[in-house]
């Protein structure tokens, strides 16, 4: 929680100092349009919120889509997962499928038995 407000603080204290720098009026001219002493500042801050924007509307469908697929898939893991268990049986086989003799009472305790 205290890495969140540092980095607000950092954060707006950035953005008092852009702003400081880049208060200055500009022209802005598009097609017929013409914006007289716009503030620097709010024009940058104005066509990144648009990007932002812009970008969202565009990638929205995309990300919805995904996530529909990923709640679908999801489910049909745990339906398998659930399906796998019930019909899953308990062996004491080892990843070659021979069988694994486990004692834990060996008094010599080494690996080839005799």
């Amino acid at each position: 929680m205290h890495a969140v407000i540092i980095i607000v603080l950092i954060l707006a204290i950035l953005l008092v100092i852009f702003t400081l720098q880049n208060s200055f009026e500009v022209t802005i001219n598009v097609f017929f349009w013409e914006i007289s002493n716009a503030p620097l500042v709010l024009v940058l801050i104005v066509c990144l919120v648009l990007g932002y924007l812009l970008a969202s509307i565009y990638f929205y469908p995309q990300i919805w889509r995904l996530s529909k697929e990923n709640k679908r898939f999801s489910k049909l893991n745990k339906n398998l997962e659930k399906q796998l268990g019930t019909d899953e049986t308990e062996d004491d086989t080892g990843p070659e499928g021979i069988e694994l003799d486990v004692e834990t009472d060996d008094e010599d305790k080494s690996f080839f038995r005799e």
